[in-house]
């Protein structure tokens, strides 16, 4: 599943816009780099997680966990067979709820389950890896690992949600950043516009290249493509860093690098019409 065409890629641009926050795009690459066959091979074996869960009796005896549980079956994670135990812990390949279960899954609030508050980046590092490694720079992270104050910072949930976890763009960053960073807080009220705006100039890119796609030379396109899309790659991870003046330096520059060549490409234009 992972993309490796620029155009492919580029064509899905307005998705990718908000994928520059949520990771989605690195669930897909990391798990074909780490045994892309693993997907498959989970969906081939009985699991036990699955088939109990996903009976229908929950939505009476436990309409959270029924709903929680469909939510995963739609979500980016289930679609890429991201499976419950990678997260949860668990032995999907047992049958009685005691052995599947067993010691390694912990309910959410306990310190040692994986999905704790403070656990939830290490767990989504297992396969995105490189934006916590951005994350980990960030003051959102040194106020997660404060042990003096529970719950300091946010984590990857905060913003993205769990199971089927929202993906961020120009319409609801604003709403999500000003959760901590308001007037009332007083805690750097200014970022939600920041981000809202550095969004926006983002959109400017997909006009840029979807030009670019459509006018160029299919070789001309592929090269350029070489190079754009390593730099989007990295941009998604930086996003994770929430230094929004590197941020927005670094989409000026690939902007920049957009307009060069499509005003390369317009220049070329006439040429290739009178031939």
């Amino acid at each position: 599943m992972k993309i490796r065409t620029g155009l492919l890629m580029w064509m899905i641009l307005p998705a990718l816009v908000a994928v520059l926050l949520s990771a989605s795009l690195a669930i897909a690459d990391t798990k074909e780099d780490k045994g892309g066959k693993k997907g498959s091979q989970q969906a081939a074996t009985p699991n036990s997680c699955v088939t109990c869960h996903g009976d229908r009796q929950f939505l009476v005896r436990n309409k959270k966990l029924f709903d929680y549980f469909q939510a995963w079956k739609v979500s980016i994670h289930g679609l890429n067979k991201v499976m419950c135990q990678e997260c949860h812990g668990g032995d999907p390949r047992q049958s009685s709820k005691e052995s599947a279960h067993g010691t390694a899954t912990l309910a959410s609030g306990q310190t040692g389950s994986p999905t704790s508050y403070r656990n939830v980046p290490d767990t989504c590092a297992r396969c995105h890896e490189d934006v916590y490694n951005h994350y980990r720079q960030s003051s959102h992270f040194k106020h997660l690992g404060d042990l003096e104050k529970d719950k300091q910072g946010p984590n990857c949930v905060t913003c993205h949600g769990s199971v089927n976890i929202t993906v961020l763009n120009v319409s609801t960053v604003r709403n999500t950043c000003a959760q901590c960073h308001n007037k009332d807080t007083g805690n750097y009220p200014e970022i939600p516009d920041q981000a809202e705006a550095v969004l926006s100039q983002f959109l400017s890119v997909h006009r840029y290249y979807r030009y670019i796609a459509v006018k160029g030379d299919p070789g001309r396109v592929k090269s350029i493509f070489k190079v754009i899309d390593p730099r989007v790659k990295r941009l998604n991870a930086s996003w994770h860093t929430f230094d929004l003046e590197k941020v927005t330096q670094d989409t000026n520059d690939l902007l920049d690098f957009l307009k060069t060549q499509r005003d390369q490409l317009q220049r070329e234009e006439p040429r290739r019409d009178s031939k």
